[in-house]
Formats: C-alpha cells, sequence, structure tokens
C-alpha cells in the first residue's frame, strides 16, 4: 500500500452508515471547498488553475508539471480539450450526447457507469435510503447521477476533471470527514500534494531533468483531491472501496510495506483464503465481525473512530503515523534531541502518552476488541511501542556516529566540496523565516546550502535525488536505516507480520549500523592520514 506518509495517498473510502449520517446535526451548508482554513499562498499554490504553466506549491516557478498532472492535481493543473467544443452542449445541457458518443469511444467507461449507483441510485433499500438523504440535503430528484452532472461546469461550459468538491456536492459528510484529516497533521491523504511538492527535492530533481522519473510520486499523491483513488471511476463502487486491494496501489513499497505485511499477516492470509464469503456490501457500520469479516481488512480496522461510528478518515487514530516522528519519550544521543530544530514546517515530537494519543489508543483497543481479548490487544500494542523506542533508539546511535564525523572534519566529501542542499537558492528567495523556522532559514542564507543535512525529515532527500557527492555514502546508510528498514519493521510490527518485521526490518537496521560504524571507522582512519601527510 504505497505513500502513505511523507506522503501519503488516500486510504479507501465507504459510505458511513444512514444511522450515523441521520445523527448529525443539519447545518447550512456553504460548498464543498477542499482548501478550507488555509492560507492565500496555498491557494495560489495548489488551487488556483494555471494548467501546465508553471508547478504547484512555494516552488512552482521552478518547475513544469508533467503532462498527467492534469489529472492527478485538476484543480491546478487541468485543461480542457482543444480538439472538441463542449460549450454548444453544455450550454444546451445535452445529456443524451454523452453516453452516445463514449458508447464508441470509451466503452469500458459507459459500461462502469451503467452499473453504478450513479446510474441506478435507488436499485436497492440502501441506495435508495442514502439517495433519499443526499436529496433532502440537495434539494434534488435524483433519479439518475449522469456523466453531465460530474463532468460538465456549467459556469465556464468546458468539462471538467471531477474533484473531491465535485463529489461534496451530493457526498458532504464523506467530504467533511475527509477534510478533517488535516486536523492530525502530516501525513495525511488531503495534504498528500502538499507533501509531494513543498519539499525541495523535488522542484530541484524537475530542475536537472528528472521531472518524469516522479511519476511513481505523482500518482500516488494525487489522493489530495480526487475519490477515484479509491472508488475507481466509473463504477464508484462502495462495495470495491470497502476491499483491501483499494488501498495497495499507494500503501506498499520500501517505506511502508503495508500490502506486503497485511497480506501476509493471519488476518491477510485468512482474506485471501475466505474473500468470497465477505460482505462488502455493508456498510461498515453494520459489518458483524465473525460474521460479514472473519478478519479484519484495511478499512474496517483505519477507518474505526470510536464508539462503533466509521468515519471517511483513515488517519483520525494515528499515533506513530508513518514512523518517521521521533518521540519524545527516549533521551537522545545525537541532535534527535532538539528536533524539530525550530523548523516549522515539520511535525513537532510525537508523545506516545499525551491525553490525546491515550484517547487513540482507547479506540484502537475498542476495534481489536472485536475478536481479541484487551488484555492481548493492549500487550500486543505496548510491543509496539516497545518496537519503536528500540528502533529509534539504533536510529539515534546512527545519527550521532555520522554527526561526530560531521564535528570532527571526517565526513568525505565536506559540505564545501560538494553540490550544496536541493534548491537553496530557491529556498531563501521562496520562502519567509516565518514559514521555514529561523535557524534553518539563516543557515540557507548564510551557507548557502552548504552544510550537512542528516536525519528527519529534511535528511531524507538522498532517496529522492542523488547530486554530486551529496549525500556521501555513510548518509545514505542511515538513510535506509532510518527511512526503510525502521519503517518497514515497524509495518511489519503493527500489521502482525514476523517476516517484514524481523528479515525486512530489525535485521537489516542492525546490519546497516555495522556498516554505518565500518564507514566511519574508514572515514577517520583515512581522515587521519590524510591529515597527518598534511602536516609534514
Amino acid at each position: 500500500m504505497k505513500k502513505f506518509g511523507i506522503g501519503l495517498c488516500l486510504s479507501a473510502m465507504l459510505f458511513t452508515s444512514v444511522a450515523w449520517a441521520a445523527e448529525q446535526p443539519l447545518k447550512k451548508e456553504t460548498p464543498p471547498d477542499l482548501y478550507e482554513g488555509t492560507p492565500d499562498w496555498y491557494r495560489a499554490t495548489y488551487k488556483d488553475n494555471v494548467g501546465l504553466r508553471e508547478g504547484s506549491g512555494p516552488f512552482k516557478d521552478y518547475f513544469k508539471p508533467q503532462m498527467l498532472d492534469m489529472y492527478w492535481q485538476p484543480n491546478r493543473h487541468y485543461e480542457p480539450m482543444k480538439n472538441l467544443d463542449h460549450s454548444i452542449f453544455i450550454e444546451k445541457e445535452r445529456r443524451d450526447l454523452c453516453v452516445t458518443c463514449h458508447e464508441e469511444a470509451t466503452p469500458g467507461v459507459v459500461s462502469d457507469w451503467r452499473s453504478s449507483g450513479h446510474k441506478n441510485p435507488k436499485s436497492s433499500p440502501y441506495l435508495s435510503a442514502r439517495t433519499a438523504e443526499i436529496e433532502k440535503r440537495t434539494n434534488r430528484i435524483l433519479n439518475e447521477v449522469h456523466c453531465f452532472d460530474c463532468h460538465a461546469d456549467t459556469k465556464t461550459k468546458q468539462i471538467r476533471m471531477p474533484t473531491g468538491e465535485v463529489c461534496g456536492e451530493c457526498h458532504r459528510p464523506q467530504f467533511d470527514d475527509f477534510l478533517r484529516e488535516r486536523e492530525v497533521g502530516r501525513p495525511n491523504h488531503i495534504q498528500s500534494w502538499e507533501a509531494n511538492t513543498i519539499v525541495p527535492w523535488y522542484a530541484e530533481a524537475a530542475r536537472r531533468g528528472y521531472l518524469y522519473g516522479q511519476h511513481g510520486c505523482d500518482l500516488c499523491h494525487s489522493g489530495a483531491e480526487k475519490c477515484d483513488v479509491c472508488h475507481t471511476r466509473h463504477k464508484f463502487s462502495a462495495a470495491e472501496g470497502r476491499q483491501p486491494e483499494a488501498c495497495i496501489t499507494c500503501h506498499m513499497g520500501p517505506d511502508h510495506p503495508d500490502a506486503e505485511s497485511y497480506g501476509e499477516s493471519k488476518h491477510g492470509v485468512i482474506y485471501h483464503k475466505e474473500e468470497e464469503h465477505f460482505d462488502f456490501t455493508r456498510p461498515l457500520s453494520e459489518v458483524r465481525p465473525g460474521k460479514d469479516y472473519r478478519t479484519p481488512t484495511c478499512q474496517f480496522c483505519h477507518m474505526y473512530e470510536k464508539h462503533g461510528r466509521f468515519i471517511h478518515n483513515p488517519v483520525m487514530k494515528g499515533i506513530w503515523r508513518m514512523g518517521t516522528v521521533p518521540p519524545k519519550n527516549l533521551e537522545y544521543t545525537s541532535s534527535l534531541k532538539d528536533y524539530p530544530y525550530g523548523i516549522k514546517i515539520i511535525a513537532d515530537k510525537i508523545d506516545i502518552y499525551s491525553e490525546e494519543n491515550v484517547a487513540k489508543r482507547s479506540y484502537w483497543l475498542e476495534v481489536c476488541a472485536k475478536c481479541h481479548s484487551d488484555r492481548f490487544a493492549d500487550t500486543y500494542l505496548k510491543s509496539l511501542d516497545e518496537f519503536m523506542f528500540q528502533a529509534h533508539t539504533l536510529a539515534d546511535k546512527a545519527q550521532k556516529i555520522v554527526e561526530d564525523l560531521i564535528a570532527d572534519g571526517y565526513l568525505y566529501p565536506s559540505a564545501a566540496d560538494r553540490d550544496p542542499y536541493p534548491l537553496s537558492d530557491g529556498i531563501e528567495k521562496q520562502l519567509s523565516p516565518a514559514f521555514l523556522g529561523e535557524p534553518i532559514y539563516n543557515a540557507f542564507k548564510t551557507l548557502k546550502g552548504k552544510f550537512p543535512v542528516v536525519g528527519p525529515i529534511l535528511g531524507v532527500y538522498g532517496m529522492f535525488l542523488q547530486q554530486q557527492d551529496n549525500p556521501s555514502n555513510i548518509e545514505n546508510m542511515y538513510n535506509r536505516l532510518w527511512f526503510w528498514y525502521k519503517l518497514q519493521g515497524y509495518k511489519g510490527t503493527a500489521h502482525v507480520q514476523q517476516d517484514v518485521s524481523w528479515w525486512w526490518g530489525q535485521a537489516p537496521m542492525m546490519m546497516e549500523f555495522t556498516k554505518i560504524q565500518s564507514e566511519a571507522a574508514r572515514l577517520r582512519r583515512e581522515g587521519r592520514i590524510e591529515k597527518a601527510s598534511l602536516t609534514k
């Protein structure tokens, strides 16, 4: 399941129950706005449409988006078709022409739509009840939701690529749940495009000619604006969105092997052996563990809020989050004790025992206790904490080795003899001290990026952009230790997959730590020899 963290893509969405929706007080609705509450600069760099003329985010002037970004970030980058004028069809509301033309042009799309709840919104008691709810809220009669309703922009008289705001016109409770992900902070889905483009190495890589090498980053982080990451178009099936496979195209890979660890765990093995017996037509709030599902899915665990409620917000119970942010609950030997170093655009340390996280833990216990004893669930979650404390302690020791090399002048090549930190010129020009944080802003202004950056989060750039001797071999070893192996161990332990926890996680962490020790000893030895030769 891929790019959930530092950036992360949208976990599978499902319809919440009619009963839960009915509990919510009706309020006077403002138009759906994915960027509600964000500052003006944010809208100007992420929402204002510029087509393909310039990029997204604070470094938008340093790159142009790849062509497919018009589909992945449509608010910002979509360009209407030029080879066919749709304005006359839209102005006259010729709904019939959409299907007439696309049955020939894209028959698969039409087939999916014909079998969807949009085409048949009252085909079952459940859909009828949900549709009645939407009709009441929108003051419309919905016997069919047509291509025209989602794709026709009646203001501009142009075809549009629907975003979550279009979906939110009808599915407002789900839209509002999704919007609440910002309350938790990154990593989340709604800020996944921000996480993709706010980092300086993205624009630097594009400037150096590697834009299309970042295809995978863009495709996964497109979960910020669209619902079709989970409810695939044009069927938009809630039942499909409730299945683990809806998550795994993004939630997989070396930094968050959710698909691999869940899929090969006992939970996942039972699911794959018996999935034909799972009733995915049921809303999650009506699922009977042991009867409708014999084992939990990604959605059942992560979209459970509390007290029996399920919502369109799979990050609301996140405690360790992606596993990248250090906990407050350790004594550090490296500069991790000062993390986040006054930097304002990355998260502060996690307090595992804060009042908020203790509450989140209780909600995890609620969902685990549907199949396990309270004692077992509590013991397992505490064991996960201990694994993470152990892993962060090892990462701290590795960071201290690298930092001591730098302090003693043995890191080779030195910062003065290699390429500067990615987009150092842009950081100083485009970001203010208030936005970035005074200490690091002043460092970029005075040193022009000619200084080493190691560790979470800004030190991960070497995974995405390798410059001339920057980062060095030992710095990349440390990147692999904390960003790959520590996170693999975390996901393996969290999803109860022992092989991923050990052979993908703890074991390579220790092996990489030994490599770091050996490389540091070699650099110190060679450095001493070089210094001695210079004094002769």
